[in-house]
């Protein structure tokens, strides 16, 4: 899947689990940017399979199936590749449909599936780890579910090192507001395409 389009500027966003991609992705959509959520559109066709998802896992509730797909691979892969063609599929039709000229799409499983190659740009927010298990402790995360999910994601400081381009989040909120305001203004003055 290629999300490059002529005339815009698409990037990818990842990063860690409560490292600040929704804050970021937010900012960005305030600045003017169209913005994508890979998790909300997740959201979105868990309820369209909802029967279906229910009869594989004997369940349709999202916090315990997301437990359990944490803790078996199998049932993982599984959910991944009922919803991840549907996701990427409507991100392509948003990103066609966009006027503006950029676009973020936040898919925090970007390194993981193979697409860094699909946009202009990606973009990882890195926060340590600590800050981030303090971030999602206060989001009423418990530690052991947290620890869970972010050794089935790639290493933080991969995706860093992969990325092309690394905003760090260790401090509050206005200072990653005002890195994403420079960052944008940068990108408005030199259009990638």
């Amino acid at each position: 899947m290629d999300f490059k389009r002529k005339g815009k500027t698409v990037i990818g966003l990842t990063g860690g689990i409560s490292g600040g991609k929704s804050t970021a992705l937010g900012i960005f959509k305030e600045l003017g940017a169209v913005t994508i959520c890979a998790d909300e559109l997740s959201k979105k066709y868990f309820e369209v399979l909802k029967d279906k998802i229910g009869e594989a896992f004997s369940s349709c509730d999202r916090a315990e199936i997301a437990r359990r797909v944490f803790k078996d691979d199998v049932k993982r892969k599984w959910l991944e590749n009922l919803l991840h063609p549907l996701i990427l599929k409507e991100a392509a039709e948003i990103i066609d449909s966009a006027e503006e000229e950029i676009i973020v799409f936040d898919l925090p499983l970007l390194f993981e599936a193979g697409l860094e190659s699909s946009f202009d740009l990606t973009l990882c927010i890195y926060a340590d780890d600590k800050i981030r298990l303090a971030r999602a402790l206060a989001k009423g995360f418990k530690a052991d579910d947290f620890k869970a999910r972010d050794l089935k994601q790639t290493p933080l400081w991969v995706k860093a090192q992969k990325a092309d381009i690394v905003i760090y989040n260790n401090e509050s909120g206005k200072e990653l507001k005002d890195k994403i305001e420079r960052f944008f203004y940068i990108l408005k003055q030199k259009p990638m395409r």
